[in-house]
């Protein structure tokens, strides 16, 4: 029994340091701007966004996961954006629906007085 080949000394595997808050920065950003993207869900980013920018500042003073960190913020940043322009564009559609429904009423008080007056 003295022919048994020595066996392998088997090393544990190091797991280094993750940098959760750098992770859920990443994930919570890039959900926000695919969230962002869609109308009236796009609401949800307003919450998601700060929370990935946070998070991604937070990560990024972390000696690692800085790329994750930085893709959070960067995402948090551009979902913001897209809320933003969202916003603009409904501002800015109502704006012009209010700006058309005034001057139809107008345009029908003037017939309704011309109509008046020919009488």
């Amino acid at each position: 029994m003295d022919n048994q080949e020595p066996r392998p000394q088997v090393q544990p595997v190091q797991s280094g340091d993750s940098n959760g808050m750098a992770i859920a920065a990443m994930i919570i950003g890039l959900c926000a701007v695919l969230l962002a993207l869609i109308p009236i869900i796009g609401f949800i980013s307003w919450i998601l966004a700060p929370l990935a920018i946070v998070f991604g500042i937070i990560g990024k003073n972390k000696p690692t996961g800085g790329g994750f960190a930085w893709t959070g913020i960067i995402s948090g940043a551009l979902a913001l954006a897209i809320c933003v322009a969202w916003l603009l564009a409904w501002w800015g559609l109502v704006s012009f629906g209010e700006t058309i429904a005034r001057d139809y009423e107008e345009q029908i008080r003037a017939e309704q007085s011309f109509g008046d007056n020919s009488k």
